[in-house]
């Protein structure tokens, strides 16, 4: 399975037994930034496009490898707002042998949910939010049932080249990436629930700052709670770096530094519309909903 996002691609070679249970052989990320300038442009650039196929190519090695005889691969809001995203979509199928599926936000949102869901029966309701590069899907359900899902055009690579001006970025542009992110989540309104659900790489990733790793561990990261305060705290401390400071620390590296200001930005914009004061963290994603 590849999830084919804004900034990250991503594979899991994985088998589902007779009980539903998922054996996984293989689950990796990768930062090509497929949408780079394409939310202020409107195409994908022909370096975007090279650098994600280059991953592709590297991820059929593996999958061969393992012996895969099936892949399924979906693109997402990177690919939506592409203009020539057939540019990518048909050296993409060829390559990997399997039609790469641009899907739509609302399937996004829900196969984002359905992948917590799956694990959370208890949970009710249960909010779940899938903060991309491109979009953020927040959906609200109760067991299976999606009862309330939007694809907002709200990432941390978009909000980051649009809003942001430097790193560290001045106290005027935090102000208009709050603010911006408030607005958009505002077209959802929701009552208040204490927790928050949260996928994706900004969630991830601020779990692994917070817990101070120099490399990502699912183990540890994966089902941690994370109180809004500390999320509030970091973003101050990141906001204050430098680019080449930012990069310096094992868990951004030169993919997410540049993005990872705005990316919990939006976090604590959603926590705040959700009125929850703790996130709790699944390592999970649409391509886990995505296994048969």
């Amino acid at each position: 399975m590849i999830d084919i996002g804004s900034n990250s691609v991503l594979l899991l070679l994985a088998r589902r037994g007779p009980d539903g249970a998922l054996s996984i052989i293989r689950d990796e990320s990768t930062v090509a930034r497929v949408s780079e300038g394409a939310a202020s442009r409107g195409t994908l650039s022909a370096e975007a496009i090279e650098r994600t196929l280059e991953v592709l190519r590297r991820y059929r090695s593996l999958a061969d490898a393992e012996g895969v005889t099936r892949i399924t691969a979906v693109a997402t809001e990177g690919l939506r707002m592409g203009s020539n995203a057939a540019e990518f979509l048909v050296p993409a199928s060829e390559l990997l042998g399997a039609e790469v599926r641009l899907i739509s936000g609302d399937e996004e949102a829900r196969l984002s949910y359905r992948s917590v869901a799956l694990e959370h029966p208890e949970v009710d309701p249960l909010r779940v939010i899938d903060i991309g590069g491109g979009s953020t899907e927040l959906v609200v359900g109760r067991g299976l049932e999606v009862e309330q899902a939007v694809s907002h055009r709200l990432g941390s690579v978009r909000i980051s080249e649009l809003l942001s001006d430097g790193h560290p970025p001045s106290a005027a542009a935090l102000d208009r990436m709050l603010a911006h992110a408030r607005e958009v989540l505002s077209a959802q309104p929701l009552a208040a629930e204490p927790e928050l659900y949260g996928l994706a790489g900004t969630v991830t990733t601020v779990t692994g700052l917070l817990l101070g790793l120099d490399r990502y561990d699912r183990e540890l990261v994966d089902r941690r709670r994370v109180g809004i305060g500390e999320i509030a705290r970091l973003r101050g401390r990141l906001a204050s770096l430098s680019l080449a400071e930012l990069q310096a620390m094992p868990m951004l590296g030169v993919g997410r530094a540049d993005v990872v200001v705005g990316g919990i930005t939006i976090l604590l914009a959603a926590l705040e519309h959700c009125g929850a004061q703790t996130l709790v963290v699944r390592d999970r994603g649409l391509r886990y909903a995505l296994i048969q």
